[in-house]
C-alpha cells in the first residue's frame, strides 16, 4: 500500500486542475496515490478529473456537491487509505521530485506533519514563501518556533491521516483560517511532531494583488472572530504546555509573550486591512479584543511593538469609520487613464495596512470599478474636464497623485504615514515607496529576501 495521497480540491477552473494533475504525472515516483474531489461547479473540471482517474493507476474521483475547500479536503481524508494526506488545489504545481522527497522524509523522520518548501507565483517567476521555506530545510522544528507560528496559514503541509481517523479532527468549515486552525490542533492538543522537507510545491495563483481577500472575496467581521478564537486557543496551549513542562506559568515567558507578540500583529494587520468593510462596532470589539492581549505583554515586548509596528500606532490611530471619512491623511488622486485593470488598484489600495485616506477619480473610472468599492464612504468622483480643479479643492489630506493603475503594496502608506519629511516632499516619497516594494517583489521572485 501506498504511504501517501496526494487530495486535489477542484472548484472553478478546469485548465487550473490540469495544470495540477500534469505535475502529478510527471511526479519521479508512482508510489502515492491521487484523490480528485470535484466540488461540481463546470461541468468541464468532472470531465477533466474522470479522465485522469480512467488513465492513470491510483487516480480516482470523489463527488462535493459544491462543498469548500476545507469540506473537500475532510471528504478526501475520508476516502483515503494512505498513512499520510497532503493537500493541494487546482492551480498547485509540484516539482518532479516533491513526492519522492516528502516520502522519503516521511520513512526517516516518521513525523506528524511534514513542512515542504513552497513558492508562490505572483506577475513574474515563483518566489518562495520565507516561513517554510525555513521550515522546510530544518530537521525538526520546535513547536514555539516564531517562524512557526508565522507560517500557520501558508499551505505546503502533509499531516498523518491519524488526525481525522484516530482523533476525529479536519478542516474547520470556515472561510479563513483553515489551515491555521486545523494545524494547531494538531500542534497543541496532539502533541504533533513536525519535520521538514525541501522537496518544492508552488502555487500558480496571484494572490492578493489580483484576488483581494481568498474565498469568500472579501474581509468580514465573522473573519476576524474566526482569527480571535484561534489567538485564544494558542495562547491557552501555550500556558497548558508551560505549566505541564515547567510547574509553573507566570504570563512573562518566552513563548507565550512571543506568541502574544506574533499574534497581535496578526490582527491588528488585519484589524486595519479590513477597516472599510466593518461597521463601528465591530472596530470597536476588535480594539477591545488588541488592548487584551496588549495587557498581558510585558514592558519589554510593548516596547517591541511600538517599534516593529510604527506605522500603525495602535491604537492611537483608531477612529470611527465617520472620523477616517472626514480626517484622512492622505487625499489620493487617480491621474490615469482608467481601464478594466483599474479594479487590481482597487482591490489592494482597501486592504491597505493604513485605511486613513480618501480618493478622487474621474467619472469615466465609475464603469470600471467593481459595485463594492463604489459603495465607500471616501471615494469620490468628478466630471474629467473639472476632475483635478474640483479633486484638490475637495481635499482634506495631503495629496499624492496616483499616476498608474499598478496594484498597491499593502504597506505603501502605513510606511509613508510615518515619515517626518514636509508635505511637499510626500508625492516624491510615495513614488520612491512604490517603487521600493515594486524591487522587493521582483527580488523576491529571483529568489532573493530584501527587508
Amino acid at each position: 500500500m501506498n504511504l501517501i495521497t496526494a487530495a486535489v480540491t477542484a472548484r472553478n477552473d478546469a485548465e487550473e486542475l490540469i495544470y495540477t494533475l500534469e505535475s502529478l504525472v510527471a511526479q519521479s515516483t508512482e508510489d502515492f496515490d491521487v484523490i480528485i474531489v470535484c466540488a461540481g461547479t463546470p461541468a468541464e473540471i468532472n470531465e477533466a478529473a474522470k479522465k485522469y482517474a480512467d488513465e492513470y493507476v491510483g487516480f480516482s474521483v470523489v463527488e462535493a456537491d459544491g462543498g469548500s475547500i476545507p469540506f473537500c479536503r475532510n471528504l478526501a481524508a475520508v476516502n483515503a487509505k494512505t498513512e499520510y494526506m497532503m493537500f493541494i488545489d487546482e492551480g498547485d504545481y509540484l516539482a518532479p521530485e516533491s513526492i519522492e522527497k516528502i516520502i522519503a522524509a516521511a520513512e526517516e523522520n516518521k513525523p506528524d506533519i511534514i513542512t515542504t518548501r513552497y513558492y508562490v507565483s505572483g506577475e513574474g517567476e515563483p518566489y518562495y514563501e520565507h516561513w517554510n521555506d525555513l521550515l522546510a530545510t530544518v530537521p525538526d522544528a520546535d513547536r514555539f518556533d516564531r517562524a512557526l507560528m508565522n507560517s500557520l496559514e501558508t499551505e505546503g503541509r502533509v499531516f498523518k491521516k491519524k488526525f481525522f481517523d484516530l482523533y476525529e479532527e479536519g478542516y474547520p468549515d470556515i472561510p479563513v483560517f483553515y489551515n491555521a486552525s486545523f494545524l494547531a490542533k494538531c500542534l497543541y492538543d496532539y502533541g504533533a511532531s513536525v519535520a521538514g522537507c525541501a522537496g518544492a510545491v508552488y502555487d500558480r495563483r496571484n494572490g492578493i494583488y489580483r484576488c483581494g481577500f481568498p474565498e469568500n472575496g472579501m474581509p468580514t467581521a465573522e473573519n476576524l472572530k474566526i482569527l480571535e478564537k484561534l489567538a485564544v486557543k494558542l495562547l491557552d496551549s501555550v500556558a497548558e504546555i508551560t505549566k505541564e513542562t515547567t510547574g509553573a506559568f507566570d504570563g512573562d515567558e518566552y513563548a507565550y509573550q512571543e506568541m502574544l507578540f506574533v499574534l497581535f500583529g496578526l490582527v491588528t494587520d488585519r484589524f486595519y486591512r479590513y477597516f472599510w468593510y466593518l461597521d463601528n462596532d465591530e472596530l470597536g470589539e476588535i480594539k477591545a479584543f488588541l488592548e487584551s492581549l496588549s495587557d498581558k505583554m510585558t514592558e519589554d515586548r510593548k516596547k517591541k511593538i511600538a517599534e516593529e509596528f510604527a506605522d500603525l500606532r495602535f491604537p492611537a490611530m483608531y477612529m470611527t469609520i465617520e472620523d477616517a471619512v472626514k480626517l484622512p491623511m492622505f487625499s489620493l488622486i487617480a491621474d490615469f487613464t482608467p481601464d478594466r485593470e483599474t479594479q487590481y488598484l482597487m482591490k489592494t489600495l482597501y486592504v491597505s495596512r493604513f485605511p486613513f485616506f480618501e480618493l478622487f477619480m474621474k467619472e469615466s473610472t465609475r464603469i470600471f470599478i467593481p459595485e463594492e468599492f463604489l459603495k465607500m464612504p471616501n471615494i469620490y468622483f468628478f466630471p474629467d474636464k473639472t476632475f483635478f480643479t474640483e479633486a484638490r479643492a475637495r481635499a482634506k489630506g495631503i495629496q499624492i497623485s496616483v499616476k498608474n493603475q499598478v496594484p498597491l503594496d499593502p504597506r505603501t502608506l502605513s510606511e509613508l504615514s510615518v515619515s517626518k519629511a514636509p508635505r511637499g516632499l510626500f508625492q516624491y516619497l510615495f513614488g520612491l515607496t512604490r517603487k521600493k516594494h515594486a524591487a522587493k517583489t521582483y527580488l523576491k521572485q529571483k529568489g532573493l529576501n530584501m527587508r
